[in-house]
This record gives C-alpha cells, structure tokens and sequence, in this order.
C-alpha cells in the first residue's frame, strides 16, 4: 500500500503544477488574480481537511509531507487542481448563473462518486463511521456537493451599491476587476465565507439519518449526477471546443485524477469498482473529447 500513498502524492503535485501552468498560461488579463485563486483554493481545502480530520470523521494514511502530522500535502494540491478546473470547465459552458454553480458542483461530485470507494479501499484515507455506498458516508458526498458551492458564490460575488443589485461573477469576470480591494476581498473574505455556509451544512449532515443515508438514496444521487452533468456537456458542447491548446489543460487534470484511480481499481482487483469508476467517468471523458476538438473559425 506504500506504493499506492506515493501514486497519490505524485497526482496531488501533477494537478497543482497543471492548474498553475494553465493560470499563468490562460492569457487572462490578470495573472495575478488567477494565482491568488489557486492558492486561496489550497488554502481553503487545507482549512477543510483539517477540521474534518481533527473532528474525528475520517483519518489519512502518512504521507512524506504531512500538516499537522495528520493532512497530506498532497491532498490539498489535488483539491486546488480539481476545484479550479471544474470552475472553468463550467464557465467555458456559459451557462445561467444557477445552472453553472449546480453543473460545477456536480462535474466535482463526479470525479468524487467513483474516485472515493478505491482510495479508501488502498487504505488513503479510513473513515471513522462506515458508510452504504462501498463504506463511504453520505456524509462525504453532501460536503463535496456544498465544498464547490460555498467557494464560488464568495468568490464570484459583486455588490452594485448604486443600483443595490447583486450579481455572480465568473472567474473571468473577477479577472477583469484589477482592484486592490477586490484582491484584500480575495485573501481576507472568501474563506471566512465559505467556511461559514459549510459549517451550517456540517451540522445539518451530523443527524444521523443524513450523515448514512440509505443505499438506495445515494446510488440514486449518484446515477442522477452522471446523466444531470453529461446531458449538460452535451447540449453544450459547442462551448467547450478549444481555441487554444492550453484548454485542454482543465479537463485534462479531472480526467487524469479519475483514470489513474480506475487503473489502480484494475490493479488490485476490485472489478465492482473498476465498473462504478467507468460510468462515473463519462462526463469526465467527454468533456474531454469535446475540448480536444478545435472550435471552428
């Protein structure tokens, strides 16, 4: 199992390297802000991590370089990688405000639905209370359903003081406003934010029917994100096709996260899950294909 905790350490610092790469290569008019992006989102599932950790709900097998000897680097890079790609994937679709925050989520919740059951098969990380869905608590799904949720709406929000509207900004859109105070709202505010809304939401999955909600509940759940988010890829497809080669690069890093944890469910066996990795990756992989393809000039 050593050998699996390494894999996983490489993926962690392969998926931060290519959203780095992608921020600073994206052509966007504010580098600056796109970094601070990726680094508040490293911060941010580092804050996480460790209150789910020393809350007592799950435990990480050692790594090489642990915070607080208990949360793995490489699990906050990944996070970076992941949530930040599937932000742009869902902005590149140009979608309603509402729709792109619920097809954001879901596309994450995707990766998480096959890529979960295997990790904690290898023994990555145990969770203290056993679950329905291969031993995975509800409870991990709702978070990772909120997780994407409570970052964007901070991230994203602008306050019309004239006109006293609110609006949702995508992360272009935030690029486009070079402020200083839009920068101190980035590293100060968004975070406190976020873990605000998802606190609330941690109390309310701590009852104990909807931290182990039943089997049926959950596989439901999940079918219905695969077909919600790859109907979405589909009516939109146009959208994703690539003007440059570094688009790639988003859905890139989510396909790559969920095929490495595909092969190593072949490695060890667990064909069930081998099964539940492939349908959980058709949305991954077909935003995949649709990014490959060149838009038309």
């Amino acid at each position: 199992m050593a050998a699996f905790g390494l894999f996983s350490e490489i993926i962690g610092f392969v998926l931060f390297g290519l959203a780095i790469f992608h921020a600073v290569k994206c052509k966007s008019n504010n580098i600056v802000q796109r970094i601070l992006l990726i680094i508040l989102l490293f911060l941010y599932g580092l804050a996480l991590e460790t209150a789910g950790v020393f809350s007592g709900n799950y435990q990480y097998a050692k790594e090489t370089i642990m915070f607080f000897n208990e949360v793995p680097l490489s699990i906050t890079l990944a996070w970076a990688g992941i949530i930040y790609s599937a932000m742009v994937i869902g902005e590149k679709l140009k979608l309603p405000r509402l729709l792109y925050i619920l097809f954001t989520t879901c596309y994450a919740l995707s990766l998480d639905w096959g890529m979960d059951p295997i990790a904690v098969d290898i023994g990555l990380w145990t969770w203290t209370y056993g679950g329905s869905y291969f031993t995975v608590p509800a409870f991990n799904f709702i978070g990772w359903f909120f997780i994407p949720i409570a970052f964007i709406l901070p991230y994203g929000f602008r306050l019309n003081l004239k006109e006293k509207q609110f609006k949702l900004l995508t992360i272009s859109e935030v690029d486009q406003r070079k402020t200083i105070l839009r920068k101190i709202y980035t590293l100060f505010v968004v975070i406190p934010i976020a873990i605000g809304v998802l606190t609330l939401v941690g109390m309310f999955t701590r009852i104990p029917f909807i931290y182990n909600l039943p089997s049926f509940v959950i596989f439901l759940w999940m079918a219905l994100t695969i077909v919600f988010t790859t109907g979405i890829l589909i009516w939109k497809r146009e959208n994703l096709h690539r003007e440059k080669w570094t688009d790639i690069i988003p859905p890139l890093i989510i396909l790559y996260i969920a095929f490495s944890y595909f092969i190593i469910s072949l490695f060890i066996m667990r064909f069930d899950l081998s099964i539940l990795s492939l349908y959980t990756m058709i949305p991954i992989i077909i935003a995949f294909l649709f990014t490959v393809k060149k838009k038309r000039a």
